[in-house]
């Protein structure tokens, strides 16, 4: 083990799931949205950044989003051109972090919405023999708790949540300014710059 860590908590964009933000720009722009202003490389803005702290429901946020550029087209349409920036969780991401579970407690903390949460579980598991639920002892996500990074309030909420003694937590974060949140909490913290390179910290255990 880590010298000094019992807990683990993950990210989940970037660091679980693989990411193609110009994805979703490209299919809300087929449908007639410039979704560019909205969508930002760690957190979203507007009415998107409401869906993501859950302070809009999902049908909310469609209709907003028909009435921003008066569009035509149905809920289905606009939760699939959001989802489409989702595209892949490799099963080895998700099997390694199940072998850490053997040695530390894991938990995720994500800046999510019900959309992308909701297609991720069912379509991108969908032929998996694992869930996503197995390797963590708890999920936090930011449209539940109506709170994101890097807002300290919801990393002392996890803290104080799950009884975890922040200098011996390690947070894993593909965003510095995420990671530099953990820290001010007393949260060790290591800012992935490269897909998988989370996985190098734990190679001489």
């Amino acid at each position: 083990m880590i010298q000094g860590i019992k807990n683990v908590i993950f990210d989940f964009g970037g660091i679980i799931v693989d990411l193609n933000k110009q994805a979703t720009i490209d299919a809300f722009k087929e449908l007639g949205f410039d979704a560019i202003p909205y969508i930002g490389r760690y957190v979203q803005g507007g009415f998107f950044s409401e869906l993501e702290n859950g302070n809009i429901s999902v049908e909310e946020f469609c209709k907003q989003v028909r009435e921003e550029m008066r569009l035509d087209c149905s809920d289905n349409a606009i939760k699939r051109a959001w989802s489409s920036m989702l595209i892949e969780i490799p099963t080895r991401r998700l099997q390694f972090i199940r072998s850490l579970a053997t040695r530390y407690d894991v938990y995720m903390l994500s800046n999510t919405n019900e959309i992308h949460w909701d297609y991720a579980c069912k379509e991108l598991l969908a032929s998996s023999d694992i869930k996503m639920s197995e390797p963590f002892k708890k999920i936090y996500l930011s449209h539940e708790l109506h709170l994101s990074k890097p807002d300290l309030r919801i990393f002392n909420y996890v803290l104080d949540d799950a009884g975890l003694e922040a200098g011996e937590t390690l947070f894993v974060d593909d965003s510095k300014d995420n990671c530099d949140a953990a820290s001010e909490v007393g949260i060790k913290t290591f800012h992935s710059v490269k897909s998988e390179d989370w996985m190098r910290i734990f190679d001489k255990e």
